[in-house]
């Protein structure tokens, strides 16, 4: 896993970390002052040595620093705050060399280089605070006579004894990102094939358009929002003319050839707010939900006349027409009287010629049952 892809924060916590450093200058220069109420030194002296050019080494590197983050971009970043820590600790642990324990600044960049969670940069932090440590000593000719060479052997185990208890930390960070990034991955997969299988439980394959189950399911719920808010309803059950024909002309391919095409074409005349399905074999419905019962008669009759001027590649150039039956939805009738009305309606089209939309007839009384 490629945990720099992982960094699409990087620049946030960069700036974090570099606040925090500023931070870490104000603070020193807050102390220093408090130490100089109690110091023997005078006042001049102090301030000069202890306030004034370490504050102005911290002032230049924390500068350096934010021009850096500016200029560079990616992983450079990340390297430049690690250095920038090591100068900070090394200026404080500098300026006061007789507080021993102040060298426990010097390990302030492995601190830092743990937030980024990469090995690489942990060595960085963990080479530049065993180097800003020599160089003390090196230099340094008090912390010479405090420290033997033991001491300093014991200091530098210390160092690396943290430092790979910080390496676990990143390894463990990382087996648990790894953990993560399979977790969300199988979810994914799960969730796109639960999405895959509900459409092909949804849909027709063939001209994917909503199948019958989905039909009625809608059906249903759409005439139990009619019945509630009195929205307008209508239907249009449509049907090839001749289909058996075709397919035994043709042959089957050419026959879902030209029915993918009739699906297409209807589905290109309905509105998002409208329902379109292919109910069996060449027979589709849709369901008008948001129009006057003159627009949506309107639209079949355009889808009809589409169709029909339409010729198929797969018939040698020669057109299909449809029948529709139409029917608007009447308060209290019902989702079966509604259908069966629509429906008749499609069975006087086909029985009257063919290549026509037969508006149906107001619902008969209830208690008639349909013969």
């Amino acid at each position: 896993m490629d945990f720099e892809s992982l960094d699409y924060k990087r620049s946030r916590w960069n700036r974090m970390l570099l606040n925090g450093f500023w931070f870490i200058l104000v603070l020193t220069i807050v102390l220093e002052f408090l130490y100089l109420t109690v110091s023997d030194i005078s006042n001049t002296s102090f301030l000069i040595d202890y306030i004034l050019r370490p504050s102005i080494i911290q002032l230049a590197v924390l500068c350096l620093s934010e021009l850096g983050l500016k200029l560079l971009k990616g992983k450079y970043q990340d390297y430049i705050l690690i250095f920038t820590s090591a100068i900070l600790a090394s200026v404080i642990v500098l300026i006061h060399n007789s507080i021993n324990y102040l060298l426990l600044a010097l390990f302030l960049p492995v601190m830092v280089s743990i937030f980024y969670f990469h090995i690489r940069k942990l060595l960085f932090a963990f080479a530049n605070t065993l180097l800003s440590l020599y160089v003390q000593y090196g230099i340094n000719a008090s912390m010479q006579e405090d420290l033997s060479v033991v001491s300093l052997t014991t200091i530098t185990v210390m160092f690396t004894a943290f430092t790979l208890i910080a390496w676990g930390i990143i390894l463990r960070g990382k087996e648990l990102m790894n953990h993560l990034k399979s977790y969300f991955e199988s979810n994914q997969q799960l969730l796109v094939k639960t999405i895959w299988m509900d459409k092909l439980a949804k849909t027709d394959a063939l001209t994917e358009l909503y199948n019958h189950m989905t039909f009625h399911e809608f059906f249903e719920k759409l005439i139990e929002q009619n019945e509630r808010n009195q929205l307008p309803l209508q239907l249009a059950i449509m049907d090839i003319d001749y289909f058996k024909q075709v397919n035994d002309t043709y042959g089957h391919r050419a026959g879902d050839a030209v029915l993918k095409c009739v699906a297409g074409m209807i589905r290109s005349k309905a509105s998002m707010n409208d329902f379109v399905a292919r109910y069996g074999g060449e027979e589709f419905a849709v369901l008008f939900t948001d129009k006057p019962v003159d627009e949506a008669h309107s639209i079949v009759e355009s889808i009809r006349q589409e169709i029909s001027a339409c010729t198929h590649d797969a018939l040698g150039g020669k057109p299909v027409t449809i029948s529709v039956g139409f029917a608007s939805y009447n308060s209290g009738e019902g989702k079966e009287w509604f259908f069966n009305r629509a429906d008749k309606a499609l069975y006087k089209a086909k029985n009257t010629g063919k290549n026509k939309v037969v508006v149906a007839s107001e619902p008969f009384d209830k208690l008639v049952k349909w013969v």
